[in-house]
């Protein structure tokens, strides 16, 4: 089997597309920390997840942490495909880009729950509950009745 031009090329398309939605993912992300009134839109979005409304309003909330774990994996994916020597300053990028990924994940996970650090969170949602305080006052509130 021949080595195409195609199978050269698929690897780079493939880094520069992640280039692109990170960059896409950026402008979106710039818009709902400027306007309150696309939560809807960003909520609507998460339709797919089989989660309740606090979850989904959670995962906007940490929409910047998503971005910036996603920047950190276009770093990882370029630096794998140039396969380039890890020395060096490539070193040091490497291991920002990784930690930058892990501290973003653990932290997305933390602002999902808790709405904390509130810093990462779009002012205009700093005062939501996080999920558990969501559902403990769900719970105080009793159960819910049901009309016939």
């Amino acid at each position: 089997m021949s080595n195409t031009w195609r199978d050269d090329a698929m690897p780079y398309f493939i880094g520069l597309f992640f280039l692109a939605g990170s960059a896409f993912m950026t402008w979106k992300v710039t818009q709902l920390w400027r306007d309150a009134d696309l939560v809807d839109h960003f909520t609507q979005t998460f339709s797919f997840m089989p989660f309740g409304k606090e979850v989904k309003r959670g995962e906007v909330r940490s929409f910047a942490l998503t971005v910036a774990s996603l920047w950190g994996v276009t770093v990882l994916l370029f630096l794998g495909l140039l396969d380039v020597d890890m020395t060096g300053p490539l070193t040091a990028l490497f291991a920002i880009s990784l930690v930058t990924v892990l501290l973003s994940l653990m932290c997305e996970v933390s602002v999902v729950l808790f709405n904390a650090p509130k810093f990462v969170v779009p002012p205009h949602m700093r005062s939501d509950p996080g999920v558990l305080a969501a559902r403990r006052a769900n719970r105080a509130r009793g159960p819910r009745r049901t009309r016939p």
